[in-house]
């Protein structure tokens, strides 16, 4: 009978915990080319981008820049990560997939060229 209860308890607790969860699906990205001629936006488009790859764990603003969304526009034009007549040579592009401690973090897919683009777009806070 305790070895039931056990079981039923255990069968409760997880159906809860699973119809509690709330998960977030990210987009997945698809690596398509990025026109130049489409607007990116900042809000929409490259922040996610640092959230998605785990550069905010990190980069929170609390012992360094924050590339979290909101603040890190702020980051990236007051510590001058941003190359506007070079976008590849933008810290912001070059680091992540560079020397440690960044080197196991890289852009997959499209997020580096469309980082690139945002840039050759102006960066605007957008």
């Amino acid at each position: 009978m305790k070895a039931f209860q056990i079981l039923f308890v255990s069968v409760l607790l997880s159906l809860v915990l699973a119809v509690g969860c709330d998960y977030k699906f990210v987009k997945p990205d698809t690596g398509a080319p990025v026109d130049p001629e489409v607007p990116i936006s900042f809000s929409d488009e490259i922040e996610p981008i640092w959230t998605a790859q785990s550069c905010t764990n990190c980069h929170n603003g609390s012992v360094t820049f924050s590339l979290e969304q909101g603040s890190a526009y702020q980051s990236l034009t007051n510590l001058n990560l941003l190359d506007l007549e070079n976008p590849a040579n933008s810290l912001i592009v070059k680091v992540p997939g560079g020397s440690a401690p960044h080197n196991n973090y890289n852009y997959v897919g499209n997020q580096k060229a469309l980082i690139e683009t945002w840039i050759e777009q102006g960066a605007e806070d957008n």
